[in-house]
């Protein structure tokens, strides 16, 4: 074999070399920035998870406050369902102890009953509205819960990618 054979032979090996090690260094380049990138994505993904729970709790804490107020509303309009029942069955009763004065008693009583009813009635329909305005809210806490969950996922998903 003449010298310029084996000059050849090792001046080709050693440009094989520089090219896999600058195929080498590239990949490990194009790792690392993909790891940059997966670990930004997470922590994006990761925020929302918590921006979402964060909306989830607070929506259930407005969906509690609604039902216990549309449960004091409800207790509200009991209440004024019984003192209209009782208030017109003690005038129901005077005007049945005094025949002279019946109709009188009687008009009051049913007067009594009328406003109480409609108060009872209304404070039901406000209980009502509570109880749907509570539902609603739960309903959106649940979603939020589920969206927070969803981008939790997604975090670990992109941090399992970038290690």
């Amino acid at each position: 074999m003449s010298t310029i054979a084996v000059i050849a032979i090792v001046v080709g090996v050693l440009v094989v070399l520089a090219l896999v090690l600058l195929a080498a260094r590239r990949a490990a380049e194009n790792r690392r920035r993909e790891r940059d990138r997966l670990r930004r994505e997470a922590a994006g993904h990761r925020q929302e998870a918590d921006a979402h729970a964060l909306r989830a709790r607070e929506e259930h804490v407005a969906g509690t406050r609604e039902r216990e107020r549309a449960t004091e509303l409800a207790a509200a309009a009991e209440e004024q369902a019984k003192a209209g029942e009782q208030r017109a069955a003690d005038e129901r009763k005077r005007a049945a102890e005094h025949r002279a004065m019946a109709k009188q008693h009687e008009r009051v009583a049913e007067d009594h009953e009328s406003e109480h009813a409609a108060a009872a009635a209304e404070h039901e329909l406000a209980a009502q509205e509570r109880e749907r305005r509570a539902a609603e809210a739960e309903e959106r806490a649940q979603r939020e819960g589920r969206a927070a969950g969803f981008h939790d996922e997604q975090a670990a998903e992109r941090e399992r990618d970038a290690n």
